[in-house]
Formats: C-alpha cells, sequence, structure tokens
C-alpha cells in the first residue's frame, strides 16, 4: 500500500487524497504510475524525429540561459535516470488531426514507466494511446502491468488534454 494520489484531469494536477482527517492508501504500482507519468521530466537537450513530427520545440533561451526551461526535478541531477514522463511537453503540440500525436505519448509514457521493467517491479509494460472518442483535444491512453507472478495484468487508463479546454 502506498499514498494515494488522485489526478483532476481538469487542472492538470495531481494531490493527496485525504479520508476521515487521514491520508488514504492506495496500490503502489498506481501510485507509481501516477508520479511516473504526471511529474514533470527534464526535457532532452536534442528532440527526436517523432517529437518534431508533432510539433514539439526545443526550450525557449539559449543552452544554460535562465530563459530555458526544461523542466525536471533538481534532484534528477545526481540520479542515473531521471523521473516523471515528458507529457508536459504535449502543451506545445498540435493538438488534433495527427496521427503520429498518440504515437508520441506511447512512446514518452515507454520512457516514463520503463524503469518498472528494469527493477523488476512489471515484467512487461504496454501503452496504447487514441485520440479520445468524445474529445479531439484530448489523448486516452491504457497503460498495461504485468507484475511477475501475477495472473492478469493490471489495466490503468489516463488522459491528457491541453489546459484551457
Amino acid at each position: 500500500m502506498d499514498i494515494a494520489l488522485a489526478w483532476d484531469v481538469t487542472r492538470a494536477e495531481g494531490d493527496w487524497v485525504i479520508k476521515d482527517g487521514d491520508l488514504a492508501l492506495d496500490s503502489s504500482l498506481r501510485s507509481a504510475l501516477l508520479v511516473s507519468l504526471f511529474t514533470d521530466r527534464v526535457a532532452p537537450e536534442t528532440l527526436s524525429a517523432l517529437d518534431t513530427a508533432v510539433g514539439l520545440s526545443a526550450a525557449a533561451g539559449a543552452t544554460g540561459s535562465a530563459n530555458e526551461d526544461r523542466r525536471g526535478w533538481w534532484a534528477d541531477a545526481w540520479a542515473d535516470k531521471p523521473i516523471g514522463s515528458r507529457l508536459w511537453q504535449l502543451q506545445r503540440t498540435i493538438k488534433s488531426g495527427q496521427a503520429s500525436l498518440p504515437r508520441e505519448v506511447e512512446a514518452i509514457c515507454y520512457e516514463a514507466l520503463q524503469w518498472l521493467v528494469d527493477d523488476g517491479v512489471a515484467q512487461s509494460v504496454v501503452v496504447a494511446a487514441q485520440f479520445s472518442p468524445t474529445n479531439r483535444q484530448a489523448v486516452e491512453f491504457t497503460v498495461t502491468v504485468q507484475e511477475p507472478g501475477r495472473n492478469a495484468p493490471q489495466v490503468f487508463l489516463f488522459s491528457w488534454a491541453w489546459k484551457g479546454l
């Protein structure tokens, strides 16, 4: 068990869940997914071809300048691998009509969740993304995690919408 986290899609932020005046508990795997997917990972200095195809742009400002915002967590400077995901970069993308955008969401999620497989928390992680059938300005994605020693995988549904919608 772990501290329960709730993700508010409309405000694009998460918070701890309070129940009866105390922190609520939830699945450790769900908490790990929320932190991994919705914490801002530092952006790479060089964008991939897929990043460029969906309209991602490099952080504004010269490298090393105060105007360059690559985000990330300060302690990642001492870590082997940064935590979080680059979903935050999707604020800069073309929001609809691009078939490559769901593939970019999948790639970003795989990057953020690879540690689960590397550390033996999961046997496999599968991500499938698509535009929301009810809102073309949002992307929905499922994360299917097969844990070692379990018969059935766990499936989690998430969505990403652009601020101001």
